[in-house]
């Protein structure tokens, strides 16, 4: 009788893990790189078998999503995490609950977060075995080769300890506390060089790809400027390095393909429209929509240094409906806080340009600024916000994190400035995105910081939200800074106005920056509702409480406009200017039709609303892109009177239209759009039909819905 044949080796478990803050995200680029990098190791692929975990973490889906991995474990060889700041002690926690169910395992972990951060790691970490540095899908394939060879031998064993000593890029425990380091590695020069996750269905599937709400890809690795608050895994100030457009076409072909419709794509380079191609990658993606009759909202950082590269390609995939708002990333307008940012690239003129170029073509933007840079004062910060409201932008503030290995973390820089952080939220209504906020520095106490912060409430409840037009309106004839006006909101807010219970939840906004332990989590949910997105919560509590009844909402817009009236009629200079009561009324209540926009989130109604507003008026909202061109001004705005200064004495005539709330947009939930508006993306007048004929020209008899 002839023996049985031998039976196969098992093959050995390699699990990825990423933990995510994204709902509904099932992709993960930095998993699938690792994959398809190991797996075309014949050896590797025939010794292992790949187990991918893309999981949402906040609140009780870390329980689910810990569960969900540990029960999926059979003795497996390596189980890798994927670390930012957001996830950072959620996945080491769960790292060690695998370490202490299965000690033979072996823990590698990388990201921005842990990069070059060994002592930190190992100490907060000790059961972590290898910490990757960089770029990881090389260093990873050779992680497994070592272990595969060396499955049982403890990490000191003489053999391991070699076979791991000649993989560059890597760090380890060793004796003492003194991590062991090898030698830097290169980075990927010839990035078509690593096996596409995309193309090999085996690392992705078809229902992988349809089943995530966004997908992020890469055309491109590096970034040429060297920004003080940025690390970029550590290919900043590079070269730029590329896939091919061979390549890049086959990939974006699939992901088209399979993706669902609507699925967002972001693109996860430092600076789309940095590269002459880039515009024939968007070409390529606008064919490859209209081909399979999917429409992605393609999200991507441009080009920080904007030029006209950019303004094209934006037009590209905004004819298409293919994106959003443009990122304008401008973090400050000041020259000394720019330069200490080593962001002398972005220039005031060129935001300018930029604005204009694409308010003619009708392409929304959103100025991101982020508060607390050193060197910046309350002050110069305010002017900041002030440039990007006056030049037609959506600004958009953000509190500055010491995010590791950038320079704002060197000790030096640190002492010279007097950086201060406190370790909290970054939003008081997430307690998932614990960072090390900038709360002070030597041109900024807490106070200014705090000041700083809580401007943002009263900057999009009414410059973004309730009374755009009317702010233009007051800022642009009487000289004032919209933000001055904004500011003097926001004390309106505060002292309850119409609404005392908005004006809780406004002091509430200050105390959570100040003790983040005591967010009223419970309360402000319970305003909100089940469909809440766990951002800008006290944000999104007041203005539904302003907006979900149309007498409340037009209550909360005309006392605020009462406020402001009063305030500039006590200035000599402000009051001479001041146009009447009765016609800025009419600018007021075009505001009050655009909220309606809110209301069909809330209450499933798309309700119209007629306006008619003095033509000069509207000259100078159209000037500005707060409103849509009237019907018979893009026709011929010559004889529609558009351009007529508002100091003339020869008023053009009312512009009459209408609002109406689309159909569409009472599918679309209260606490998505209102964050829309706060990113800057939602401009709730251009988000709805709006009509308008100037003045002699009859309006359709139709009403739009």
């Amino acid at each position: 009788m002839s023996p049985s044949p031998a039976a196969p080796a098992r093959r050995r478990q390699v699990h990825l893990v990423e933990l995510t803050v994204m709902p509904g995200v099932r992709y993960s680029a930095v998993l699938g790189q690792l994959q398809a990098a190991a797996q075309a190791d014949p050896g590797l692929a025939a010794a292992t078998s790949f187990h991918k975990h893309v999981h949402l973490q906040g609140g009780g889906a870390y329980a689910r999503a810990a569960r969900t991995v540990l029960d999926s474990l059979d003795d497996p060889l390596v189980v890798a995490f994927t670390v930012y700041f957001w996830n950072r002690a959620r996945t080491l926690e769960l790292a060690r609950r695998v370490k202490e169910r299965w000690p033979r395992c072996r823990i590698v972990v990388g990201g921005n977060d842990v990069t070059h951060q060994q002592r930190e790691l190992f100490a907060q970490a000790p059961w972590v075995d290898v910490l990757v540095h960089g770029e990881g899908e090389l260093r990873f394939r050779d992680l497994l080769r070592a272990f595969l060879a060396h499955p049982d031998a403890p990490l000191a064993d003489p053999m391991l300890g070699a076979a791991l000593a000649a993989i560059p890029g890597i760090s380890r425990p060793g004796p003492n506390g003194r991590p062991i380091d090898t030698a830097d590695a290169p980075r990927v020069s010839d990035l078509d060089a690593l096996p596409s996750p995309l193309l090999d269905p085996g690392v992705w599937s078809d229902q992988d790809l349809a089943a995530s709400r966004m997908i992020v890809y890469e055309t491109n690795r590096g970034c040429p400027y060297s920004c003080a608050f940025c690390y970029w895994g550590g290919a900043t100030n590079s070269k730029v390095r590329q896939y091919s457009l061979e390549r890049i076409r086959a990939e974006l072909d699939r992901i088209v393909t399979h993706a669902g419709n609507g699925t967002q794509l972001f693109i996860a380079d430092a600076n789309f429209g940095i590269l002459p191609r880039d515009t024939e990658i968007a070409r390529h993606l606008v064919e490859l929509c209209a081909r399979h009759r999917k429409r992605l909202l393609v999200m991507t950082n441009w080009a920080k240094n904007t030029n006209g590269r950019v303004v094209e390609i934006a037009s590209i995939l905004h004819r298409a409906g293919l994106t959003g708002a443009i990122t304008l990333s401008a973090q400050s307008f000041d020259a000394e806080v720019l330069q200490l940012a080593n962001r002398t690239n972005i220039r005031v003129d060129n935001y300018r340009r930029m604005q204009r170029q694409f308010r003619d073509r009708g392409i929304p933007t959103y100025t991101d600024l982020i508060w607390g840079l050193p060197g910046e004062s309350l002050a110069t910060h305010l002017d900041g916000v002030e440039e990007a409201v006056a030049a037609g932008g959506s600004p958009v503030v953000y509190p500055l994190l010491l995010l590791n290995n950038t320079d704002y973390t060197h000790a030096r820089f640190r002492d010279e400035h007097a950086l201060t952080t406190r370790r909290m939220p970054c939003d008081p209504g997430n307690t998932d995105l614990i960072a090390d906020v900038v709360t002070g520095h030597a041109r900024m106490d807490f106070e200014d910081w705090l000041r700083g912060m809580e401007l943002r409430i009263p900057l999009t409840l009414f410059h973004k939200c309730l009374l755009r037009c009317t702010l233009r309106v007051l800022a642009h004839t009487t000289g004032t800074r919209t933000v001055d006006l904004v500011a003097a909101l926001g004390e309106h807010l505060r002292t309850g106005g119409p609404d005392p219970i908005a004006a809780y939840w406004f002091g509430d906004y200050t105390r959570s920056w100040r003790e983040p332990e005591r967010f009223p989590r419970e309360a402000l949910y319970a305003e909100l509702g089940d469909e809440l997105i766990h951002e800008e919560v006290h944000y999104q509590a007041i203005l539904h409480s302003m907006v979900r009844n149309p007498d409340r909402a037009r209550q909360h817009a005309h006392a605020a406009v009462d406020f402001l009236y009063e305030r500039l009629g006590a200035d000599p200079v402000a009051a001479a200017r001041l146009p009447g009561r009765a016609d800025l009324e009419r600018v007021t209540e075009l505001d009050l039709a655009a909220a309606a926009v809110f209301r069909a989130g809330i209450h499933k109604v798309a309700e119209t609303h007629e306006f008619a507003v003095p033509g000069a008026l509207w000259a100078i909202l159209r000037e500005h892109g707060d409103v849509p061109p009237a019907d018979d001004e893009i026709a011929a705005d010559t004889d529609a009177g558009f351009g007529v200064d508002a100091d003339a004495d020869t008023d053009p005539g009312p512009v009459r239209g209408r609002v109406a709330v689309p159909q569409a947009r009472i599918h679309y939930p209260f606490s998505a759009y209102a964050l829309s508006v706060w990113h800057g993306s939602g401009r709730p007048i251009h988000d709805c039909a709006t009509t308008a004929r100037s003045a002699g020209r009859p309006l359709p008899a139709s009403t739009l819905q």
